[in-house]
């Protein structure tokens, strides 16, 4: 598969198709984590270009810093430009943890060539055995993304996805088309679409992964982004308009008539959006549901400088009500929700921020201060306020709860090189949700931290090592109106470690072990544990071939000690079982790899469960569970 071109002489590649452990420590099952595996899969298959990519690019690759990205544009600037992406191990600020970010999702594209392809296409299917009872269509589930390059600014692509279950009628598909650079209109798009926004008070900011250094990155200006995810809520449908005014105004026009999953009631409000693979006959009742119509815009400034402005506003009218599962919760059939947004940077200091007011007078506030005296170092602070009924669904939240309502907190991030090869980071975060609710009745506080460790080993190895903890407390027993107790009091304390290391042996062979231990004291003084240690293999030995296999054995008191085991085992696909109860998990890969147009791999994957831990729900099983699946895929590159 073509790729970025690479000095390897130095520093080795990162590790095919594996993230940071920073990352993969936090990315979960859900919508945010498949939007970013989605994501960076799509920009490793169209690199960026290092001389044209914008800061606000840089910066959406995981483990890059603020002060990393200004150190690449002042050496681009001074330099001219970059002729090899190896001179990111050279550049003031430069060191192998930054080449080794960027290195998958960058390359050097000669003269005015765009680099695109004009066309890549991704296919692929997998087979889950046994097959969920009840579920109206088949097993198989099946993803095809087709992107057709952009020739005369005009891009253009599509999606498929059917989950396993579904029938196939009841799949997503989305599509989009833009044209780019027309007079003053600098972009134009129609189909689905994302608008990220500033800090994400009113739009989303792209996708995160939760709880670390990069998620907590500042924001600025807006960006209209095609959908390129499986994720069937976080999206708009219509028309998208960016307009230059002049070098320093812009102005984007957006509409959207698009329809979600709801959950809805007796009396026919919606209760919520609703999630999820529509596999069974519960589910298939709650598909499209919902309708919203959405209108708005934003009107931005960018200073000969360093700083942006910018006014962002919409209006949103849904076809059935809103009711509100307590008082703090988005009520009603229609929503406007408008935001301020600015950044600034002085020397080592920048700022950015974010002030957001909803229909109905509930008010958010997310301001960042980042401080970069050295390009070795960088030392983050971020406040946040979200009011109550500040329960934007639109909006990403940062924090605790991963929303932007009742909730209030600081957190602070730091991120050193103290030698060569070595990276340290830590992210502190202290929070309360200090507006009680019904199901809620109290505040409740709690911190959190994370350290992450790397270390670039001679001969290709990295050490990485992760620890996090994190604690909440509920000041006072919890009581209803009758005097009832509806919550137990007291603290919940979350320890977590994990060590990575792995070993290059040339270009033939990769290993890796991984170890991680959980321990959880829960309120009423029990105390779970779960352990997990896991080792993979790459082998390539026969040239355009290659294997990689992966073993983990697992072992938790209970569902609240789970452990997630974070593979990748297809380029694109996000699997990240959660595992609980005693037992293994392993896959295999082979992929074949043909230069003249892509690759092809197949996987197989198996979990057995010894024993398991009962649970309410979904989560009930029953000991000696297994479940196989086998995937295929491939990815057709035509020049």
């Amino acid at each position: 598969m073509q790729g970025a071109a690479q000095d390897t002489a130095r520093v080795p590649p990162v590790p095919d198709d594996r993230f940071p452990l920073e990352i993969s420590g936090d990315v979960r099952e859900d919508a945010d984590g498949f939007a970013l595996i989605d994501a960076l899969d799509w920009v490793r298959l169209h690199p960026y270009d290092l001389n044209r990519i914008s800061r606000t690019e840089i910066l959406s690759i995981p483990c890059v810093t603020p002060g990393e990205a200004d150190a690449i544009l002042e050496y681009r600037e001074a330099s001219g430009k970059f002729r090899s992406p190896a001179e990111l191990l050279t550049i003031p600020g430069g060191s192998e943890s930054l080449y080794r970010a960027l290195a998958p999702y960058v390359c050097i594209r000669p003269g005015s060539d765009s680099g695109r392809r004009s066309a890549s296409m991704r296919v692929r299917a997998a087979r889950q055995s046994p097959a969920a009872a009840g579920s109206p269509g088949s097993p198989l589930k099946f993803f095809s993304r087709l992107e057709l390059g952009e020739y005369g600014g005009v891009d253009a692509g599509s999606l498929f996805a059917k989950g396993g279950g579904e029938r196939t009628e009841d799949s997503f598909l989305s599509a989009y088309a833009r044209a780019t650079n027309i007079g003053c209109v600098r972009e134009i798009l129609a189909g689905d679409f994302e608008i990220e926004s500033g800090e994400g008070l009113v739009f989303w900011r792209g996708p995160v992964a939760a709880g670390n250094l990069w998620s907590v990155r500042p924001g600025d200006g807006l960006r209209v982004v095609p959908n390129r995810s499986s994720d069937e809520t976080r999206f708009l449908r219509g028309l998208a308009l960016v307009i230059s005014l002049s070098d320093q105004w812009s102005g984007t026009l957006f509409f959207s008539d698009r329809s979600y999953g709801a959950n809805v009631d007796s009396t026919g409000e919606a209760t919520g959006f609703f999630r999820g693979e529509y596999a069974t006959v519960t589910s298939l009742v709650k598909r499209d549901a919902l309708r919203e119509q959405l209108a708005g815009f934003h009107a931005g400034f960018t200073s000969p400088g360093a700083c942006t402005a910018g006014c962002t506003v919409y209006r949103g009218v849904f076809d059935r009500r809103f009711a509100p599962a307590d008082r703090m919760r988005f009520s009603g059939d229609r929503i406007i929700a408008g935001s301020l947004d600015m950044s600034a940077r002085l020397g080592a200091v920048s700022a950015a921020g974010e002030y957001a007011v909803m229909s109905g007078g509930s008010r958010a506030l997310l301001l960042s201060l980042t401080l970069a005296p050295g390009r070795s170092g960088m030392l983050m602070i971020r406040w946040r306020d979200y009011q109550p009924a500040y329960d934007n669904p639109h909006s990403s939240g940062e924090g605790e709860n991963g929303e932007t309502r009742n909730e209030r907190g600081v957190s602070a991030c730091l991120h050193v090189h103290p030698a060569r090869g070595i990276t340290i980071s830590c992210l502190v975060d202290a929070f309360e949700h200090p507006w009680p609710t019904l199901m809620d009745p109290m505040p409740r506080r709690g911190t959190s931290l994370t350290v992450n460790g790397e270390a670039l080993l001679p001969r290709g190895g990295k050490l990485a090592v992760r620890y996090s903890r994190k604690r909440s407390y509920d000041p006072a027993p919890a009581a209803d109106a009758w005097g009832r107790e509806v919550k137990t009091a007291g603290e919940t304390c979350d320890d977590r470690f994990r060590c990575e290391v792995s070993r290059k042996g040339g270009d033939l062979a990769c290993v890796s072990a991984t170890a991680e231990y959980a321990r959880v004291d829960q309120p009423a003084g029990d105390v779970v544990t779960g352990e997990i240690l896991g080792g993979d293999v790459t082998l390539s030995i026969i040239p355009h071939l290659s294997l990689d296999a992966r073993l983990s054995l697992f072992r938790t008191d209970g569902y609240a000690a789970r452990l997630y085991d974070f593979e990748q085992a297809l380029p694109g696909l996000a699997s990240i079982p959660p595992l609980y109860g005693h037992g293994a998990r392993w896959y295999a890969r082979f992929r074949w790899s043909v230069p003249s147009w892509g690759e092809i791999a197949l996987r197989y994957a198996r979990t057995i469960k010894e024993t398991s831990v009962a649970a309410a729900g979904p989560l009930l099983e029953v000991s000696g569970d297994a479940a196989g699946e086998i995937g295929v895929q491939a990815d057709i590159l035509v020049p």
